[in-house]
């Protein structure tokens, strides 16, 4: 048995801690998810820092690659990431701009207007450039090694001379056949 601890808005909305029966943090959300309407989708839209251990600071952080396997002995603290707002620059171009016009009424040094005209105009560009949309790749964390996959029109190295680095596989395919038992 041990206790999986929830914190902040999962708290509030869910409940703080529950005793439960299980060997991973899979588990604990499966559990969880079954249990109490509406968790599996705030699992699956939030973010989270998720720790087993005797704190919610102190003890192993869980990444990606342990999620399905068995844990030590220990607490699960599921900790929601607050993340930042959604305006892109709009921030910037008010803070650039209010630089540039206290430094220009002011009468303060040209570096200071130019400064914060160019934190404006990051602000602008970062409004005006398009969002890229993240695609769903589910990857497998089984094996572990170099990530040596290329995209369709990428680009394929061409080395001269001696060099160590990653190989990119350009094709690669499987064959199966019976063979009968006969080896």
């Amino acid at each position: 048995m041990r206790t999986v601890h929830l914190y902040g808005s999962m708290a509030e909305r869910f409940g703080a801690s529950f005793r439960l029966e299980v060997r991973s943090l899979a588990e604990a959300a499966q559990a969880l998810g079954c249990q109490i309407p509406g968790f599996r989708k705030a699992i699956e839209d939030g973010r989270f820092r998720v720790t087993c251990g005797p704190t919610r600071t102190r003890g192993l952080r869980l990444d990606e690659s342990l999620i399905t396997f068995g844990l030590p002995a220990g607490d699960i603290h599921i900790v929601p990431v607050v993340r930042g707002a959604k305006n892109g620059g709009l921030g910037k171009i008010i803070v650039g701009t209010l630089i540039a016009a206290a430094t220009w009424w002011a009468g303060g040094p040209a570096w200071a207007i130019s400064l914060g005209a160019s934190v404006a105009l990051t602000g602008a560009s970062q409004l005006l450039a398009p969002k890229k949309k993240a695609e769903k790749e589910k990857k497998s964390f089984m094996f572990d090694g170099a990530d040596n996959t290329a995209q369709q029109g990428g680009c394929v190295p061409l080395i001269i001379g001696t060099c160590m680095v990653n190989p990119v596989t350009i094709s690669a395919g499987v064959t199966s056949s019976d063979s009968n038992g006969i080896v």
